[in-house]
């Protein structure tokens, strides 16, 4: 028999057994009010790109304060249409299947019929599907999507919750994906790409109405395998890929309603990673926030935005502490993996408690001349593109891999991780 199948077997009996389900322990609950709290207070900071995720994390709440939320939908609106709308002209197309597809099931979590709602005189959900298309012509040409695996399982899942039947073909470049292990970021298994795969196939699964019998018996196939790689790839405490990759695919495994998931351990994981303050990024917290309330992305589909609670309020900000901190040393190696080189080596002095990011603008401050960089936008935060005057680019799938010296990598972006003193970063120019 199957090593990992027997696992399965065995772990689906101790589930049944011990009735155990993916829920926060009676006496923790404080802690999804405080996380709560701290997603809510991320959409009163002006400095942050309004963030889709961030709403839905909010609306898969069980709790809410439907007037910040209705203010930040209005941001969202106002910051997203003229972004979307320019992405989507036709003198300068750029693909945003994920982008496009966060906006399609903020509609829908805002109770707005996205089948209403229009792009550039287009409807959204016309937009997404044309999206898709592109993308599955690009993997049909070069044997990758124009932008990558996550972005069309995140796009097939938001036109599936929105009741829209796909092309079968669109379907059908998915699970040959999955079959061929493409779901892959460098040389490992993409943990969220399988993640929201997962999810899109459930919704598929939901939708068997849509399709014929082999399409469906596709997706059932691919539905199963998806979930022996998240089992299989859970650790002893619980989680899957990383602390932060776990909420989506707890998320993935709860739509599955997987019996084999050591829901248990996983949530006393990650209660303990909350109690010491791991999920401070607005994005990480929008994916763990369903998961505590019992919900997922699929949840979006049933939402009625009627008789909800709205009882959530955020107390006064505490004053600011003492800005007299010690400083601490930090250094910075930049360099390129094909051939591995040096490209700049310097250090600098920045205030305990600093991110890493800090520590690039200070040393960029001190020494223009000699170390620049720039960034973009993303849902996680800011994203490094240009260091030391060398480029990224996403056509050449290159990227800027941060290591903490010797070699572990980051699995926090440059404005989450807090430096220590002594700490030493490689900024290095990797394939993905």
């Amino acid at each position: 028999m199957d090593s990992t199948f027997l696992a399965l077997i065995v772990l689906g009996i101790f589930s049944i057994v011990s009735g155990k389900i993916c829920e926060v322990s009676s006496g923790n609950t404080n802690l999804i009010t405080s996380l709560n709290k701290k997603l809510l207070r991320s959409v009163q900071d002006e400095s942050e790109q309004p963030n889709p995720s961030v709403y839905l994390g909010l609306r898969l709440s069980s709790t809410h304060s439907l007037s910040l939320e209705q203010e930040y939908l209005t941001k969202l609106q106002t910051t997203l249409v003229p972004s979307l709308n320019s992405s989507l002209s036709e003198l300068k197309p750029q693909p945003v299947t994920g982008l496009l597809a966060l906006y399609a099931l903020t509609l829908q979590a805002a109770c707005i019929d996205p089948s209403t709602a229009t792009l550039n005189d287009k409807k959204v959900l016309q937009h997404l599907k044309l999206q898709l298309h592109h993308e599955k012509q690009h993997i049909a040409s070069f044997k990758r999507p124009l932008t990558n695996y996550y972005q069309y399982s995140l796009g097939v899942l938001s036109l599936c919750v929105n009741g829209v039947r796909l092309n079968p073909h669109v379907i059908h470049k998915l699970t040959e994906a999955e079959k061929h292990g493409a779901f892959l970021h460098k040389d490992s298994a993409s943990v969220d790409t399988q993640a929201m795969a997962g999810l899109a196939f459930q919704c598929l699964k939901d939708s068997a109405k849509f399709y014929d019998a082999l399409l469906n018996k596709h997706v059932q196939h691919t539905l199963e395998a998806l979930e022996a790689e998240l089992v299989k790839a859970q650790d002893e405490k619980g989680l899957i890929g990383n602390v932060f990759s776990t909420p989506l695919a707890i998320q993935a495994l709860m739509a599955m309603n997987s019996v084999a998931t050591q829901c248990s351990t996983v949530m006393e994981t990650l209660e303990a990673e909350m109690s010491l303050g791991t999920f401070h990024n607005p994005m990480a917290i929008s994916q763990l926030l369903p998961v505590l309330h019992q919900k997922t992305y699929l949840d979006i589909s049933k939402m009625d935005c009627t008789g909800e609670d709205d009882s959530l309020v955020l107390e006064p900000r505490p004053p600011a502490g003492d800005l007299t901190l010690e400083k601490v040393m930090v250094r910075v190696v930049v360099e390129s993996s094909e051939p591995r080189h040096v490209i700049y080596r310097g250090r600098v002095r920045v205030p305990e408690g600093s991110s890493l990011h800090d520590a690039l603008k200070e040393m960029q401050r001190q020494k223009p001349q000699e170390f620049s960089y720039e960034t973009v936008d993303s849902l996680w935060g800011p994203y490094l593109t240009t260091v030391a005057g060398v480029m990224t680019q996403h056509k050449d799938r290159t990227y800027w891999q941060l290591i903490k010296f010797p070699d572990t990598p980051l699995i926090e972006g440059i404005a989450d991780y807090k430096i220590q003193h002594g700490d030493t970063f490689i900024l290095r120019k990797s394939k993905w």
